[in-house]
């Protein structure tokens, strides 16, 4: 007890200073308040999300994300306020942020804002058409449908598509999808020999194999009742070939059957059993709201009535259903999507095509090919025709280029030439409608085309070949020339020209000159003749009856002169380059042309390849605006791709 006593205790040392003091912890106004309004926006963004994504598909995965969001927010908050540290720069920008990310969520769910986002095209495989006119409509992409058979797709399904799934949709303006029309019948099949086969078996083989032109008929045999004793072909076939199966009727006599119920059953199967229990039937045909189209929607004898075999006087009437009677609506009222909806409700064909309109409006109907009122069945061809909005003249590059436009949305045009010295020959001087103006309906634009530039053809005749030579070269006029006899101009003098004096052309017209070859040296013979005094000879030659004209032959005759005329190759030349498009076709065509329009002159179309257009465009040589003359030997050439 004494040792415990003489123990001293140790007493923390205070300061002074401090005695009667309490410590408080420092208070920081705006770390707390953006504290408070990270905590309010959590709150706003958790409500908001809840009442403008309740109908999103992916509901569920935005719940939890805001959730934990909201639970990360509460916990950074209680630390933030829990903690001692000095930091308190740190915790004001992280809850600034926070708070900047909640309120972006928030505009950008309740619409306030849109903030762009680069889409991708999805993968449409197997989808439903439906999908794919509603995503096209929602991103304002052109859709192209094509229709073709398919196994393994069900029918207004997406078999294929022409734009990879990924795709940028900013980089697309249009897609083409493949949609399933069901089993094709001009697939190949192997159909086995079935001889023996029994009803049943036959029946599941020409089910599951699409086989759509089987006919069957049924004869007393000794074989087993309902087996295949009798097959018309075998081995590899289309499936829409046609098949003939004949089954055994067996040996027992029947007087009378029971009838079953067809409906629903396929015509296939009504007519298989009908005629394996040789009862007599017509076919008819109906619409039918209930039953499928191509089954039995009714029969003249109910089930379980008996009837006779092979009785004349009472038939039974099977009725084949149409499918439902279809009403067309107002397209005109109807967007794209709706349109596609009620032709897959309806098992119809649908085939939209595009056409711009001045009156109708952007992705509005034009047309189609029924009317409001009119009745259709089912498989039946929807042609629409959606507006584009209105036509804008844009701006060409080239001519060929204005053609291509032209042709592909059916604009009307007229082709005028005019002489220009500063536009080239075959270009466009102007069009009638400026880039920007609206193109109405029905509208037809003038495109004025430059000849080239306008020269007046000298006088040649009388002029040596050299003379002419040099006087068309400064002229920027080509040449060629032939050779004629004459006893009145002298050798290399000009007899005549293709294009009188005076005449406007383009430059770069060729302009074949005759020149004179002298006096042809005529080999006199005495010989006595037989003509008549008043016979017609040629002049030229003193005595000669054939004087090296070619108007007169040996017995008298006259034969055809060749006639010597020039041309200007008209610009509806063009058309063939614009309707045809094979080198073939557009050969055949241009020589056609030249022998209906311009007789006796020498064309030559010449191919040429690895020019990177398509075979059949204009590559060079003549064109509209050139001169051609008959009779001449020239030959004028055109190229073409190849």
């Amino acid at each position: 007890m004494s040792k415990k006593k003489n123990e001293k205790i140790a007493t923390p040392i205070v300061n002074k200073n401090d005695i009667g003091k309490t410590v408080k912890r420092r208070r920081h106004p705006f770390v707390n308040t953006m504290l408070f309004f990270t905590l309010l926006s959590s709150i706003i963004y958790f409500v908001v999300t809840l009442l403008y994504k309740e109908n999103d598909l992916n509901m569920l995965s935005i719940l939890i994300n805001i959730l934990l969001l909201f639970l990360f927010t509460i916990f950074f908050i209680f630390s933030s306020l829990s903690n001692n540290s000095n930091k308190k720069t740190a915790t004001f920008m992280s809850a600034f942020i926070l708070t900047m990310y909640n309120v972006v969520g928030i505009v950008t769910t309740m619409g306030l804002i849109v903030i762009p986002t680069y889409n991708k095209v999805e993968d449409f495989t197997n989808k439903s058409l439906t999908e794919v006119v509603s995503w096209a409509s929602k991103n304002n992409i052109t859709l192209h449908q094509e229709y073709e058979y398919s196994d393994m797709i069900s029918e207004y399904h997406i078999i294929s598509q022409n734009m990879k799934p990924g795709t940028n949709i900013k980089n697309i303006k249009s897609l083409t999808v493949a949609i399933s029309d069901g089993a094709s019948p001009d697939k190949e099949v192997v159909v086995p020999d079935m001889t023996t086969w029994d009803s049943e078996r036959a029946l599941n083989f020409i089910n599951e194999n699409y086989l759509t032109n089987v006919s069957v008929e049924f004869v007393k045999s000794d074989k087993v009742k309902d087996t295949v004793i009798e097959q018309s072909k075998s081995g590899n076939m289309k499936r829409s070939d046609a098949l003939k199966l004949t089954f055994s009727l067996g040996e027992e006599e029947l007087s009378e059957v029971k009838m079953i119920d067809l409906t629903n059953k396929t015509k296939f199967e009504a007519e298989f059993y009908l005629k394996q229990h040789q009862i007599n039937y017509e076919i008819k045909n109906a619409f039918s709201n209930k039953i499928k189209r191509g089954n039995v929607s009714k029969q003249s004898i109910r089930a379980g009535d008996t009837v006779k075999v092979n009785d004349e006087d009472h038939k039974v009437i099977v009725t084949i259903s149409k499918g439902k009677k279809i009403k067309v609506p107002n397209l005109k009222d109807m967007s794209v999507t709706e349109i596609t909806n009620w032709i897959i409700k309806n098992r119809l064909k649908l085939e939209f095509a595009d056409q711009y309109d001045e009156k109708i409006k952007d992705n509005k109907v034009i047309s189609a090919n029924y009317k409001t009122g009119d009745i259709v069945e089912q498989g039946t061809l929807i042609h629409v025709i959606i507006s584009k909005g209105k036509l804008v003249m844009p701006k060409f590059s080239s001519l060929s280029e204005f053609y291509e436009w032209a042709d592909k949305y059916s604009i009307h045009y007229e082709e005028k030439y005019e002489f220009n010295n500063d536009v080239a020959a075959g270009e466009v001087i102007k069009y009638s409608h400026k880039t920007g103006d609206v193109i109405k309906n029905n509208d037809t634009i003038i495109i004025t085309i430059s000849d080239g530039k306008k020269r007046e053809v000298p006088n040649l005749v009388g002029l040596s070949k050299s003379d002419i030579i040099s006087k068309l070269k400064k002229l920027d006029l080509g040449y060629s020339f032939v050779y004629k006899n004459s006893s009145s101009v002298s050798k290399d003098k000009a007899i005549s020209q293709s294009i009188s004096a005076g005449s406007n052309v383009s430059s770069g017209t060729t302009i074949t000159v005759t020149l004179s070859n002298g006096k042809k040296e005529v080999t006199q013979k005495k010989e006595v003749s037989t003509k008549p005094s008043n016979s017609n000879t040629t002049s030229g030659s003193s005595g000669s009856s054939n004087s090296g004209s070619n108007n007169t032959n040996n017995s008298g005759d006259k034969t055809p002169a060749c006639e010597v005329k020039t041309y200007t190759v008209s610009g509806s030349i063009r058309n063939i380059f614009n309707s045809y498009s094979s080198y073939d076709a557009v050969s055949s065509a241009l020589y056609s042309f030249f022998s209906s329009n311009y007789p006796n002159v020498k064309l030559s179309v010449v191919g040429v390849g690895d020019t990177g257009m398509s075979s059949g465009s204009y590559v060079g040589g003549i064109g509209p605006g050139s001169s051609v003359t008959s009779c001449n030997g020239v030959v004028y050439t055109i190229k073409i791709a190849k």
